[in-house]
């Protein structure tokens, strides 16, 4: 492992750092991306960039890492504080925005997968993570159904991914179709009658 440089005051640090391996890894994708080029986009030396993160892994990490807790923040800032006052257009729509000013971290999210087992366990890990908090987030408690809710972050996957390659769609013009997407699915399933569970009486 390098050794790790030790750092001075005011010296580039750890957003530096960063912002320049998510746009790295943004444009040609995790294998294609070397330590190197991340700290010549960043403006420093391996050495200092090793100080902050031990391996490209634990970079990629970090930055996927980074900017799910950005998303997440960006729709917690958008929908209404009142528990129970709808929120599902608001935080769809702060979703969206987020992507068209964060293009790397779209394609990071929705588009390049890593092969390594290891990094595939961090993706699917981290994209469970913004699944449970746009669950928690988008939906009221009181009226939180479990098929409405995988329905709705099953939109939101499918449409954000098919935007990336159909950007002169209108941002509400994708929220519309996320959100017809989700109520007529929901409403769809919710007619279909329930199996009675075996072995229990229907009296």
């Amino acid at each position: 492992m390098p050794r790790k440089a030790k750092i001075r005051p005011g010296e580039p640090g750890r957003d530096r750092v960063l912002e320049a391996g998510l746009q790295l890894f943004g444009e040609r994708g995790y294998h294609a991306t070397s330590i190197a080029e991340i700290g010549e986009r960043a403006g420093i030396s391996k050495s200092v960039l090793y100080h902050h993160f031990g391996s490209k892994a634990e970079l990629y990490e970090a930055v996927l890492g980074a900017e799910t807790r950005d998303l997440l923040e960006r729709v917690a800032a958008a929908v209404p504080a009142d528990p129970e006052a709808p929120r599902l257009r608001a935080g769809v729509e702060a979703y969206l925005d987020f992507l068209a000013e964060r293009p790397a971290a779209w394609r990071l999210f929705l588009r390049d997968r890593p092969a390594e087992p290891g990094l595939v366990d961090v993706y699917e890990r981290l994209a469970g993570e913004r699944a449970a908090g746009l669950t928690a987030l988008l939906t009221v408690p009181s009226k939180r159904r479990a098929a409405q809710v995988e329905l709705v972050a099953t939109g939101i996957r499918a449409f954000a991914a098919w935007w990336y390659d159909h950007r002169d769609v209108p941002r509400e013009a994708v929220a519309d179709a996320i959100l017809d997407f989700a109520a007529a699915g929901y409403h769809r399933i919710a007619d279909v009658p329930q199996p009675v569970p075996t072995g229990r009486s229907t009296t």
